[in-house]
């Protein structure tokens, strides 16, 4: 999914046809606010944004989106009419992998966006090798998907609880904890959830301290929404599309 953070309404009304030419499942925020909010929910794969928004400077918004540890690897494309070497310097300093100026040449931009894509994190293995490794079909996997989500939803539950003082470590059992995370990343191995596992491996150090707890919280919950998008596409055409670089990644 591509995170569009623009306010300009002409401008954004170009990319997203041309979002939806390209047949890239996108989100909208207008405002610095409202991209956080998105990042916050939503598996995010690009992020295309102004520099200049209503509420803060697009450079301040991406650094504070991308110092976040489940995040800092999401490429961000720029597009903005205000390009002094100075702000594509600090661009590309944040980790840009792209600066656009405007006006848009569209089917310039088209091409830019696919390249700024391979660039995003893998989430999902290749429909064809899962379907070889697990030997199973569609239907039959579908079940197997879904008790992944569920093992996701519960540790972010009880992540949830613990992370808003609901619930502690002690009363949980530090050890069941760190079971429940095992499950998930069991399961979301079998069903090829390669960006779920990745990160419970990068952010869950077995301690259970309150920035374990809280950070792995924050990616489950994106990663949450991945599997509920998986499940919703009914089709190997989702895992299909993230084995070639497309929305499904």
């Amino acid at each position: 999914m591509i995170l569009l953070i623009e306010d300009d309404l002409v401008t954004c009304h170009i990319m997203t046809a041309l979002l939806k030419r390209l047949r890239h499942p996108f989100v909208v925020a207008h405002n610095g606010a409202e991209a956080i909010e998105h990042v916050s929910k939503h598996p995010i794969d690009l992020m295309i944004a102004d520099l200049m928004l209503p509420d803060m400077n697009g450079l301040d918004l991406i650094e504070q989106i991308l110092v976040r540890p489940h995040l800092q690897d999401i490429p961000v494309m720029f597009c903005t009419a205000h390009a002094d070497p100075k702000t594509v310097e600090r661009a590309l300093a944040v980790g840009a992998v792209d600066f656009v100026k405007k006006p848009l040449n569209v089917d310039a931009f088209a091409g830019r966006i696919e390249r700024a894509l391979k660039r995003a994190p893998a989430r999902w293995e290749s429909w064809r090798e899962m379907i070889k490794r697990l030997r199973v079909d569609s239907r039959t996997f579908q079940p197997l998907l879904t008790l992944a989500r569920d093992h996701v939803a519960e540790l972010v539950q009880t992540l949830g609880k613990l992370k808003d003082g609901k619930a502690t470590v002690e009363e949980v059992g530090r050890d069941e904890l760190s079971s429940r995370v095992l499950r998930v990343r069991g399961a979301s191995l079998n069903v090829g959830a390669i960006r779920t596992v990745q990160l419970i491996d990068f952010l869950w150090s077995g301690r259970g301290t309150p920035e374990d707890v809280s950070d792995l919280h924050a990616a489950l919950v994106i990663e949450l929404g991945a599997f509920e998008q998986a499940l919703q596409s009914r089709s190997s055409q989702f895992f299909a599309a993230s084995a070639a670089g497309g929305f499904g990644r």
